[in-house]
């Protein structure tokens, strides 16, 4: 192959170069100053302090608070997810800022499953895989915990290929309603936990799930007057899936998408009775679902402003545009 070098080389599409810099999208900035301040070490968190606490709980306690951690982490383990969203936006070369915020998500996810890792870690040491039940429930609550990944497993493909089939403003409104109702839900967990080093890995949660969802929002608004109707409709399709998705530790994980032991609810419910038994504060179902009805109002009032339909989640006995065509892979991972 021949090349003109006094001509201006031509750039394959879809690179990261040439690297290219913008400074004026002040909103972005904003929020990538943000996450900057706003950074926090999960081993700060005194965890010799909570294995001195788990060593005065019995063994079904330990089990239930390390069972919460690794449903958790189903979603948790989203450092890889926003790693390639990461890529993409090199390749699609957006701004200079926006790159930033994802940079930094990425790194809060990251410090996120390593805290479900310390958090196993601390009350009940090789959970799962090293874990030897001793009776029929201890046995069904570690098979809860590995269908769980399953299902995570389910969406990674899907989830690669997903920036073939939609742009990236559509892409992050998956994330909304999850971010919205896990402010909410850790924000709680904070306040009601006996456990004050729990209590003080929610809260620096809260704090960093309340900016992706500032980013998100950021996301959603900077292209919603641009939406045609065609993708309008792939937004509320994918603020469905995004509640679909976060069921599985936020509510009551839908049937028309988990694939799960038909004793998973009955379990996980005596496990959260057990580690709410123990100091581990876990919202009751009432308190879950006004989570996600408050994560709802937020969402909804944001979609309503740009004609976005709002989708209908029967569960919590709302109404909105009825998604009947929710495939597997229109879920993306996040938390």
């Amino acid at each position: 192959m021949s090349l003109d070098f006094n001509r201006e080389p031509e750039f394959p599409p879809y690179n990261v170069y040439p690297p290219r810099w913008s400074f004026d999208n002040e909103k972005a900035w904003q929020l990538y100053r943000r996450a900057k301040r706003e950074q926090w070490d999960e081993q700060d968190i005194n965890w010799e302090k909570i294995k001195e606490i788990a060593s005065g709980l019995d063994r079904k306690q330990r089990l239930a608070i390390a069972y919460w951690w690794s449903l958790l982490s189903t979603f948790d383990n989203a450092t890889p997810v926003f790693a390639y969203a990461l890529v993409k936006s090199h390749e699609l070369h957006l701004d200079t800022a926006v790159k930033g915020v994802i940079t930094t998500i990425t790194y809060d996810e990251n410090r996120h499953n390593v805290m479900c890792g310390l958090a196993i870690n601390s009350v009940l040491p090789g959970y799962p895989f090293d874990f030897k039940p001793q009776d029929d429930l201890e046995k069904k609550v570690r098979l809860n915990t590995l269908w769980a990944w399953y299902n995570g497993s389910r969406y990674w493909k899907a989830y690669l290929e997903a920036y073939s089939k939609y742009t990236m403003d559509v892409l992050f409104t998956s994330f909304m309603m999850g971010e919205a109702a896990a402010t909410t839900v850790f924000s709680t967990m904070s306040k009601g936990s006996k456990i004050d080093e729990f209590g003080k890995a929610f809260k620096n949660t809260a704090v960093d799930e309340t900016r992706h969802y500032a980013f998100t929002h950021l996301i959603m608004t900077s292209n919603a007057a641009s939406m045609n109707d065609e993708r309008k409709k792939l937004v509320s399709k994918q603020v469905r899936a995004g509640f679909v998705f976060l069921s599985l530790i936020t509510y009551k994980p839908p049937k028309d998408f988990w694939r799960l032991p038909p004793w998973y609810l009955e379990v996980t419910e005596k496990m959260e009775d057990l580690a709410r038994s123990a100091g581990f504060y876990i919202p009751e179902m009432k308190e879950k679902e006004e989570a996600w009805r408050t994560a709802i109002m937020r969402v909804g009032a944001t979609l309503g402003r740009y004609g976005v339909p709002m989708p209908a989640i029967p569960e919590l006995g709302i109404t909105g545009e009825e998604i009947k065509d929710l495939k597997e892979d229109d879920f993306v991972p996040v938390f």
